[in-house]
């Protein structure tokens, strides 16, 4: 825990122009934020056992001084006496050693939350960094898809490498897009809101001085009746406000 809040404070101290870039820091935030939170999952989980043993421990630990306490009352031998001391100190010893482990396991998970907290943060800071300087993809598309002819809208986010977004095409034809920019290269696949996972598209991301072009080719995932099964899409950005 330590040599990772150590390894925050280094990224975060960082000069962002020493680094390789906002969308590579995001993506190493992003990955770093799910790891964070798949380990707090486990220590919460290993918490909760920890209290259970703890309970039983100290069931265990009350009716072994109860047990004691009793025979020294009865006058019991000192073999006797001397045989209960000893499983009751053996008891006491491992309640103090589950406290113990649950007093760091609670230490550990306060300090862990700070991370999160603090990746949480930076990612959100990052994202609102990039939207605000603006890229290259983001924003509204005037889509025309071949063959029919069918045009729409794409409006699409870039995250990093990760693309999101929804669309709406003639027909009522409507959902989410998912993908990735890597490069030139745009690769989204079309997520319809009746028909599922219908096609991906690919296609090239020129750009020239204002204007931005994508220009490629789709597959269609969905071999529905009536529908073509692969053609070409053209896509241009809507100058932003």
């Amino acid at each position: 825990m330590k040599r990772l809040a150590s390894l925050l404070c280094v990224w975060l101290a960082t000069p962002l122009w020493a680094q390789s870039g906002d969308t590579v820091l995001l993506d190493v935030f992003r990955t770093q934020l799910e790891l964070e939170k798949r380990l707090i999952s486990a220590e919460l989980s290993q918490l909760e056992k920890g209290q259970e043993d703890l309970r039983l421990a100290c069931d265990r630990m009350l009716r072994l001084a109860d047990d004691l306490l009793r025979t020294q009352r009865d006058g019991e031998d000192s073999a006797t006496l001397t045989s209960r001391s000893g499983d009751l100190r053996r008891a006491e010893a491992e309640v103090a050693a589950l406290i113990a482990g649950s007093q760091q396991l609670r230490a550990t998970i306060v300090a862990r939350r700070a991370v999160i907290e603090q990746l949480t943060a930076e990612v959100k800071r990052l994202e609102e960094t990039l939207q605000t300087t603006g890229d290259d993809l983001s924003g509204r598309w005037q889509v025309a898809i071949e063959p029919g002819g069918l045009k729409g809208t794409f409006d699409l986010r870039l995250f990093g490498t990760l693309v999101s977004g929804v669309y709406e095409l003639a027909g009522g034809w409507k959902g989410s897009l998912r993908g990735t920019l890597v490069g030139n290269t745009v690769r989204l696949e079309r997520i319809d809101s009746q028909l599922g996972f219908v096609a991906v598209y690919t296609g090239r991301l020129e750009v020239r001085g204002g204007e931005r072009r994508i220009e490629g080719t789709w597959q269609a995932t969905n071999l529905a009746a009536g529908l073509p099964s692969a053609g070409t899409w053209l896509a241009q950005r809507e100058a932003k406000k």
